[in-house]
């Protein structure tokens, strides 16, 4: 069984039998690709392809992003936020610290998105969010989604089959 992320998008006032008839979504747990062009060996992620857009400026950009079971939000790096037209630092930005991974702080810098996610095949929007405030830093850390920007909108399970 390939491992997989599974995700149906949650309706506020869905009856029962919506729910169980809701689409669910088979992403692959994918190893993660480093900038060197390096894969982990051991570990698997749910990577899953989503539209990112600065509705603002026009801009979008189509990119696989980390749902982060251990994420309060959405942290997008500085590269993506410039890409799509934000002035990271610029004038009026309202900026926090934030406490990350091994309780590290992390500088971020909040800017407006629309995030849209895309089916497993990428050819077809599954799901479209409202406007979010997401804070973007400057280390450009992979793209993840987190538990109130994102997954509180869905139902999911992930399936890992384990060796025997």
């Amino acid at each position: 069984m390939t491992p997989l992320l599974c995700l149906s998008p949650k309706k506020a006032t869905a009856t029962f039998t919506e729910v169980f008839h809701m689409p669910r979504l088979a992403y692959p747990l994918i190893r993660y690709r480093f900038d060197d062009g390096s894969q982990e060996e051991h570990a698997l992620h749910p990577y899953i392809p989503i539209r990112i857009s600065n509705q603002s400026s026009g801009n979008s950009a189509k990119v696989y992003a980390l749902v982060d079971t251990g994420a309060d939000e959405c942290l997008f790096g500085a590269d993506i936020a410039e890409q799509l037209g934000h002035d990271l630092k610029g004038d009026g930005v309202k900026s926090s610290v934030n406490i990350g991974i091994e309780q590290r702080e992390i500088s971020v810098y909040k800017h407006t998105f629309k995030l849209e996610l895309l089916s497993p095949d990428e050819k077809t929007v599954v799901w479209v969010s409202d406007n979010i405030e997401i804070d973007c830093s400057e280390s450009n850390p992979p793209i993840l989604l987190g538990a109130r920007d994102f997954l509180r909108y869905f139902k999911w399970v992930s399936t890992i089959q384990a060796k025997s």
